[in-house]
């Protein structure tokens, strides 16, 4: 009995030993893992069933490294409490298995982040790609609830979540389009080329002269050929624009490659970027047919549509961005001075569904800058007539910077809009300057008389500052639980860039 009494105290003790040598490695593979994505500026965390959400997320990653930002992609259940401690930014491609389920990469992230302490991710910023099919019930089921865990946890967020139908091309190009925003790079090659209409400018003037920003230009566009534009699309919708290059811009690229021999209108929508000598030398050896298929396209651009169809024509609010002396930005270059009246442009019209119209309830709008554009829509819809309506709108001086002050007017003496509160930042005779977001907690009590009876609240406008500090805000006024329900109901939704 002494013998059997040993021998099992010794394979209690060799048990033991490998539990704790299983827990050591464990904690080790964890250590490793916090000192391999220590110097990450990003990371990537995917969760797939069948291997679609991991190639997407390389190809994240990869735009990332193209514009010199570390990152490195890791599977959702690979994120440790310790990880996303020392993580400023965190992109996820999640995809949705069966009703509404995780897939088997990911299925341990949430319940072991609920276990974590109240809102330890108040540092971190996040984006979510959501992957689904809408003929099932719990549509990118998956995605939502890790926006709610996270959101839970204190995570900010960069946009609310990207839903990709099937693999929808458009919604991806929407996600890269978000790359190049958190990356800083904006002439990224697009992972698929839209099917762009032929359009063309038959308006364009700056509606913001003598202001202290950069110009913004209100921008009319119709079909070539006198097109019928019939109910093309809803409001809440977007554009995405085929930008193209400046006359001189095609010349300086013709003299650097000392020919003649190339079209210029071959070179319109190319991507000539060109930023080292070794580049130069690589394109010059090129035959004309070589160097052409050299150059990726040109990336589109995103706008939200300040009107609808009834109106009979797509409008834009455009913010003329300038580096210096004849350089502008891709697409505001384009479209506020490339671009010829009258002549045919590219465009692409994006449904999103996210911030179509709420129906006949009432409707919360809360915007600032060129933000308006996509608030506008939404007062300008028809199906809106009769309903109660409140804008929240700020900008730099009430002289120079009302946008469509006379639609506004026009609204509010109809009965259409019920409340306008404005702020202008540069107008401030003392103190601080005050900004849209500035407005909400003075209006707290009546904000939530709106939301009791029904108001549905959307928001549009610069992500950075105003977004997050709106979101912020209104979880304070509302309750963070009662905003993500409004969310989930598509009754808080947000057009922000």
């Amino acid at each position: 009995m002494r013998y059997l009494a040993a021998g099992i105290l010794i394979f209690i003790y060799i048990v033991f030993c490998w539990l704790c040598w299983l827990c050591w490695r464990k904690y080790q593979r964890q250590q490793g893992l916090a000192k391999k994505f220590q110097h990450a500026d990003i990371l990537v965390a995917y969760a797939s069933q069948t291997g679609t959400a991991n190639v997407i997320a390389n190809q994240t990653a990869q735009q990332l490294r193209d514009a010199g930002k570390e990152s490195t992609v890791l599977t959702l259940n690979q994120l440790t409490p310790d990880l996303l401690a020392g993580t400023k930014t965190l992109l996820i491609i999640a995809s949705t298995y069966g009703e509404g389920e995780a897939p088997d990469n990911g299925n341990r992230f949430i319940p072991r982040l609920m276990k974590s302490s109240v809102n330890p991710l108040q540092h971190l910023q996040v984006a979510i790609l959501g992957l689904g099919d809408s003929n099932y019930q719990y549509f990118c089921g998956f995605a939502h609830q890790l926006h709610t865990a996270l959101h839970h946890q204190g995570a900010h967020f960069l946009t609310d979540i990207i839903e990709v139908d099937q693999l929808d091309q458009s919604a991806l190009r929407h996600w890269q389009y978000y790359l190049g925003q958190i990356s800083g790079n904006t002439h990224y090659a697009d992972w698929s080329q839209p099917d762009y209409k032929e359009w063309q400018i038959t308006a364009r003037h700056c509606i913001n002269s003598g202001s202290p920003g950069a110009p913004a230009f209100h921008i009319k566009l119709s079909p070539v050929n006198g097109g019928i534009i019939g109910d093309t699309w809803r409001a809440g919708d977007i554009v995405e624009i085929g930008p193209g290059n400046g006359r001189e811009k095609i010349q300086y690229f013709l003299q650097q490659l000392k020919r003649n021999s190339i079209a210029p209108e071959l070179l319109q929508y190319r991507n000539l970027h060109v930023d080292t000598q070794e580049t130069w030398e690589k394109l010059r050896a090129l035959d004309d047919i070589a160097l052409i298929e050299a150059l990726a396209h040109l990336p589109k651009r995103e706008y939200s549509i300040a009107s609808v169809p009834s109106e009979n024509s797509l409008d834009l609010l455009v913010r003329q961005v300038k580096f210096a002396p004849h350089q502008y930005g891709l697409g505001s270059g384009w479209l506020t001075v490339h671009a010829q009246l009258f002549e045919p442009i590219r465009l692409r019209i994006r449904s999103n569904p996210h911030f179509h119209s709420p129906g006949q309830c009432p409707l919360i709008l809360i915007g600032n800058g060129t933000g308006i554009a996509g608030l506008r829509s939404h007062l300008a819809n028809p199906a809106r007539a009769g309903t109660r309506n409140w804008l929240f709108f700020g900008e730099r001086t009430a002289d120079a910077d009302y946008f469509f002050y006379d639609d506004i007017l026009h609204w509010q003496q109809s009965g259409l809009l019920e409340r306008v509160d404005r702020v202008f930042s540069r107008d401030a005779q003392t103190g601080d300057p005050r900004y849209v977001q500035d407005l909400l907690l003075p209006n707290a009590l009546e904000l939530q008389r709106w939301v009791e009876q029904g108001a549905a609240i959307f928001v549009c406008g610069n992500l950075q500052g105003m977004a997050q500090a709106v979101d912020e805000l209104l979880g304070q006024i509302i309750g963070v639980d009662r905003l993500e329900q409004m969310a989930d109901g598509r009754r808080y939704c947000r057009d922000v860039y």
